[in-house]
């Protein structure tokens, strides 16, 4: 297996976006709705707020992965962000999808001053569940019928990572 190396989006990384979220595996796990061009993921992070991160993941130069943390704009909730993350399905379960995820808790634990980490994954995800639990996510309630895709709807189970040093609070110390 190959290494992998994460380092932050560059123009030149758009058109591989493109084609991560261009495949109806990765689609139908996301938000995302087919069909987005390279242009329009140009354009999304250049009107994206400059305070959001955004990584991809590479494998001998190639971007096989991006993630996305998303900063809280508002000010009583900027300890918290959010994250989407995807993997093209030719290179999961290859250690992309946790790069990124080492990435991104390193930057928040250690930089971005984040206490909460917090996403929602559809229910039926098992892989990114068991991901997002080796990573300290715990799973916090369950929206049902959040998210139309593929003809249906589909639920959305609510996961959230606290800060190493708020662990102690969490626990009553």
């Amino acid at each position: 297996m190959s290494h992998i190396a994460v380092r932050h989006v560059e123009a030149s990384d758009y058109e591989a976006i493109a084609a991560i979220y261009a495949t109806e595996a990765v689609i139908e796990q996301t938000t995302q709705i087919p069909y987005r061009t390279a242009d329009f993921w140009k354009s999304f992070y250049n009107h994206a707020s400059p305070s959001n991160v955004e990584l991809v993941a590479l494998r001998e130069s190639q971007v096989v992965g991006h993630l996305g943390i998303l900063l809280n704009t508002n000010i009583r909730r900027k300890h918290v962000a959010s994250f989407g993350i995807a993997v093209h399905p030719e290179h999961q379960k290859m250690g992309g999808g946790k790069a990124l995820m080492a990435e991104m808790i390193n930057l928040c634990d250690n930089w971005m001053n984040i206490l909460r980490l917090e996403l929602a994954v559809y229910s039926d995800n098992l892989g990114a569940i068991h991901l997002y639990k080796t990573f300290g996510f715990v799973v916090e309630g369950e929206a049902r019928f959040e998210c139309f895709r593929k003809g249906r709807f589909a639920h959305s189970t609510k996961m959230a990572r606290f800060h190493p040093s708020f662990q102690s609070m969490l626990a009553g110390g």
